[in-house]
């Protein structure tokens, strides 16, 4: 997961908490996954954390590439190609509150508007996939007790926008011309 899109990601969880990216609370609530998950430090088993990471979708059927063409009229020349890659989302949290934080993400993921979540992917090319499935609770051993965990994972797209320039006095697009033939 590149740096840019793990900013994206954290601003959009804190927007599910109503927490300010920057604020204290929110650096020591939610956090990006450790790389090395058998070496990663425990927090105490009363205390709620979550943990996110983002990984590509190979499973997922992408969707086809939309070429844009520029309009003629522009002084640019340059044609554009989208396509959306898929990506799976997925968020661990821990403590006595597990299930409910991600039920919580779950719902409010998707609410839009100024300064709610949908709205910060929207704004970077990053679209949830409606319907995640619902969070799935486990006990995870720790020493001689069990901690709680939920886990949830939700689908993205990621919106990517390429944009090639055109040979000097390409047509961008060409005009339907149509022939009629008159009756003799």
């Amino acid at each position: 997961m590149n740096q840019e899109f793990g900013t994206i990601l954290y601003s959009a969880l804190c927007a599910c908490f109503g927490l300010a990216p920057a604020s204290p609370d929110a650096s020591v609530l939610i956090r990006e996954s450790y790389q090395e998950p058998e070496n990663a430090p425990r927090p105490p088993r009363n205390k709620d954390v979550i943990y996110y990471s983002a990984a590509p979708d190979p499973a997922a059927a992408e969707a086809p590439p939309v070429y844009l063409p520029e309009n003629a009229s522009q002084a640019s020349h340059a044609a554009a190609v989208s396509s959306f890659s898929a990506w799976t989302l997925t968020v661990v949290c821990y403590g006595p509150r597990a299930l409910t934080y991600a039920r919580k993400i779950r719902s409010f993921l998707f609410a839009d508007g100024a300064g709610f979540p949908r709205e910060i992917l929207r704004k970077a090319g990053i679209r949830p996939v409606p319907g995640p499935p619902e969070p799935i609770l486990l006990h995870e051993p720790e020493g001689s007790l069990w901690r709680t965990r939920a886990d949830l994972t939700i689908s993205l797209r990621a919106e990517e926008k390429e944009t090639h320039p055109l040979r000097r006095g390409a047509v961008a697009a060409v005009p339907a011309v149509r022939i009629l033939r008159l009756a003799e």
